[in-house]
């Protein structure tokens, strides 16, 4: 409206390269700009806002290969565990791997390809998993717990499937979904679901989504 009525604004304002800046913003400023995902699609903004004020340098060529070094900077700078421990495991982890998982604590990432845990503790206290171009599976009909208890999970082109009680009571207000969604598909439950258990769901998904079913 501005525009049209005449205000001198820069034209890269209206560009489309604004829309994953401006996303970047929101996702960051629900996380308190703590360091994630938001700054890739800063960065992918800023690169393609670049190449058209600077056509000779072709950012678009390094798109990509940002990409997958901010995905690996991520995994690398993440907050929780140790950094040599987290690249031992994932240098050595197959494409797709299947464990058991007793930790109370989830830490898991996923790039280029698929991690399914079966959680079976039973004083489960939530945690984090990271899909970048992968998916993750989470099994947690064997886990149990009293209370509240929080999993973050971010998805950039890739996916997550939890597997849950029918009986708990999923929270998901506060995950973001861009080009992505939340699917709920497990069947109601007669008696309601149980308040005294409550998964509260948060993240981002861009280019991906969240599948929740029950057996």
């Amino acid at each position: 409206m501005a525009r049209q009525a005449g205000a001198d604004l820069p034209y890269w304002i209206f560009s489309g390269w604004m829309i994953p800046i401006a996303i970047g913003f929101f996702i960051g400023a629900r996380q308190s700009f703590r360091p994630g995902i938001w700054l890739i699609a800063i960065a992918i903004g800023v690169a393609f806002m670049i190449d058209d004020f600077y056509p000779e340098i072709d950012m678009r060529h390094f798109i990509w290969p940002s990409i997958i070094i901010g995905a690996g900077l991520l995994m690398i700078f993440r907050p929780r565990g140790s950094r040599r421990d987290r690249w031992d495991n994932w240098k050595h982890e197959p494409l797709i791997s299947s464990t058991d998982d007793s930790d109370e604590v989830l830490d898991m990432v996923s790039v280029f390809g698929g991690n399914k845990r079966n959680v079976i503790t039973k004083n489960f206290k939530g945690g984090e998993a990271v899909s970048v171009f992968g998916g993750t599976e989470l099994i947690l009909t064997q886990a149990d717990f009293t209370g509240t208890v929080t999993l973050e999970l971010t998805q950039v082109f890739g996916g997550a499937k939890l597997i849950v009680p029918a009986n708990w009571k999923i929270q998901s207000q506060q995950v973001v979904s861009i080009f992505g969604a939340l699917d709920d598909k497990r069947p109601q439950s007669a008696d309601g679901a149980d308040s005294t258990k409550v998964l509260k769901l948060i993240g981002t998904s861009i280019f991906g989504g969240i599948e929740i079913k029950s057996y």
